[in-house]
């Protein structure tokens, strides 16, 4: 069944049109991503269709049995509203049920009684449940904190769980997996694969997009291509596009050679077919896309480094009682592309301005090099000035730009270069995109040509062309790197080495990629599992039964007959119902003991069942 069918839909800002002609549809089970470079609009369409930004031309048609979902990039939470009500703000019935119940659990209010019996009688216990287990893998817990205590990774977070419990049928994502750390994304990534909802997001995550999507959409320059397949279908078919493409592009090189010969040695007289050629030839002309000028390039000159890069020894860090680093100490080498993962929290970025400097150490000396120089990429592009102009920014840098070639580029040069067109270089940077933001700062910190690059979460909010060439530059760059990021896909193709910060000042230094660590990981928590499940070989002696056993063993099984019957007995009466409500709510209480108790009376006697 069709959820929502887009025509020709179009949207502009004062005079630059964002995109235009976008036509799609997105039918149940469909879970469709749509990728473009910076500014492409991607986040407007999303805003959109889910009917918070008015489009300029064209129609949005939602079917009426199509319910919303929506999660923007950057989530507007109120500070003091709490966590229960910002997650359970759905004003459905089943939602406003869900939030009372939990709001009653605690507490000894005979409403909860009744709360429970249209609980019960909505069969939603299913549904809170599902609310629940969403709830607790996103590590949400505390359900009284305010919006305005949380810290931004776990805001996130709630905003994720709000949109992705809600009762509806299409989730609009806009880059979900942002400031999540790997396991909650690892978890997101499954979700999304059992949801039955559709889905439709935005993200730069290509393994998240290559295990969740079955078609992606790509705008490019104002178009609107589907691609029915994962990522990688996409990749193959886009080549396979572009290969034909290029073809057709030498083929026209090759005809409009010819009419030029024809033309330098043609009469000066003109017949009508002569003129139908010298058309043709303005046709072919200006069909050829020169898609080389559009390439992102980023290529500089290089800084020397030193014999010493960046020393640390005996490092510390903490803030109050919580240790980030204890007796750190590490030294970096020349050509080194080095990992940092952990947990939101750990100490990742407090590691990074201790590294340049920014921050001093508690203890420990941080001993830079004398011909070190930093080029940092932080979180946020907090140096950004939203009044300044693009091109002042750039100039302010650097007017001209020296690139490895031995070719100098003006600022405006370096601009187009990176995807900035001519009519955006006199924009106020607050004009941009967030996307574009965050490349404006990535091409500043470039062309300062540091020979040491810290890259703090640099896959936030850019493009997947723009990181694909950062990746193809940092795997060129003859200088040392740092990055701080939970992207698996940029991690693998850049880092050959790991740091994971665990917590409590333990760290792990793993000589591998991000996804040889993962790996890793999985297979230590699968033997600790398989340690504790395995029993004993045969060849060691067991441990006999003590007196005491002996007779528990002996009664148990009588035990767990009896809590069989009486479970039994008392499911049948809840199953009979009635309109007293309180004998109901208790004997589900009673149910529940009960059900508790048979278990560890079962897992009791399958040990004693071992050593006897």
């Amino acid at each position: 069944m069709n959820l929502l069918s887009i025509e020709k839909l179009k949207k502009n800002y004062g005079d630059r049109t964002i995109f235009e002609n976008v036509t799609f549809g997105l039918n149940e089970g469909d879970k469709a991503a749509i990728i473009g470079i910076n500014g492409s609009g991607k986040s407007t369409l999303l805003k959109i269709i889910a009917g918070f930004e008015e489009a300029d031309g064209g129609n949005v048609a939602i079917n009426k049995t199509c319910i919303i979902n929506y999660l923007s990039q950057l989530p507007d939470v109120v500070p003091h509203v709490s966590v229960i009500d910002y997650i359970f703000k759905s004003d459905t019935p089943t939602m406003r049920l869900i939030k009372r119940y939990e709001q009653l659990c605690n507490t000894d209010s005979p409403e909860l009684h009744r709360v429970m019996a249209e609980l019960d009688a909505k069969n939603a216990w299913g549904y809170e449940y599902s609310v629940k287990s969403v709830l607790g893998e996103l590590g949400i817990h505390d359900y009284n904190m305010k919006m305005g205590e949380l810290s931004g990774g776990m805001a996130k977070k709630v905003s994720l769980a709000q949109a992705l419990i809600d009762e509806g049928n299409l989730l609009i994502l806009d880059e979900p997996t942002n400031h999540l750390d790997v396991d909650t994304v690892e978890w997101l990534q499954n979700h999304m694969e059992a949801t039955k909802k559709a889905v439709l997001l935005v993200t730069h995550d290509r393994y998240f997009l290559d295990s969740v999507c079955n078609v992606i959409f790509e705008i490019d320059e104002g178009g609107f291509t589907r691609y029915d397949g994962n990522y990688s279908s996409y990749l193959e078919k886009k080549a396979e596009s572009e290969a034909h493409e290029q073809r057709r592009q030498d083929r026209l090189a090759n005809i409009m050679r010819n009419e030029l010969v024809w033309l330098r040695r043609s009469p000066k007289a003109r017949t009508t077919k002569q003129k139908a050629r010298i058309d043709r030839a303005a046709v072919i002309q200006d069909s050829i896309v020169r898609k080389t000028d559009r390439e992102l390039e980023l290529k500089t000159l290089g800084r020397r480094l030193g014999g010493k890069i960046v020393d640390l020894k005996d490092v510390s860090k903490a803030y109050g009682d919580k240790v980030l680093f204890r007796d750190f100490s590490y030294s970096f080498k020349k050509g080194e592309k080095l990992g940092i993962a952990g947990a939101n929290g750990s100490g990742k970025s407090t590691f990074l301005r201790i590294l340049t400097g920014e921050e001093q150490p508690d203890s420990g000396i941080v001993d830079i090099g004398i011909n070190t120089f930093f080029g940092v990429f932080d979180q946020h592009s907090k140096e950004l000035d939203p009044e300044m102009k693009v091109i002042q920014y750039i100039e302010e840098t650097a007017k001209n730009i020296k690139l490895d070639n031995g070719l100098t580029l003006s600022a405006s040069l370096m601009l187009e270069r990176f995807l900035f067109p001519k009519d955006s270089h006199y924009r106020p940077i607050g004009k941009l995109s967030g996307g574009e933001k965050r490349r404006l700062h990535l091409v500043n910190e470039l062309i300062k040509n540091p020979n040491f690059i810290i890259l703090d979460e640099p896959t936030n909010d850019l493009d997947i062309q723009t990181l694909s060439v950062l990746e193809d530059f940092l795997e060129d760059f003859g200088g040392c790197a740092v990055v701080v990021s939970h992207d698996r896909y940029f991690m693998d193709r850049v880092c050959d080495t790991m740091f994971i910060f665990q917590g409590d000042g333990i760290f792990e230094h793993f000589p591998g990629s991000y996804s040889n660590w993962l790996e890793s990981r999985t297979k230590v928590k699968d033997k600790t599992a398989e340690k504790k499940e395995a029993p004993k070989p045969a060849q060691e002696k067991k441990r006999k039964l003590t007196y005491a056993e002996k007779k528990e063993y002996e009664g148990i099984e009588a035990e767990i007959s009896r809590l069989e019957g009486k479970l039994a007995d008392m499911t049948a009466e809840l199953e009979k119902g009635g309109s007293d409500y309180s004998r109901l709510a208790e004997l589900q209480q009673k149910i529940d003991a009960a059900e508790t108790e048979l278990l560890e009376k079962m897992e009791r006697w399958e040990y004693l069942n071992c050593l006897s």
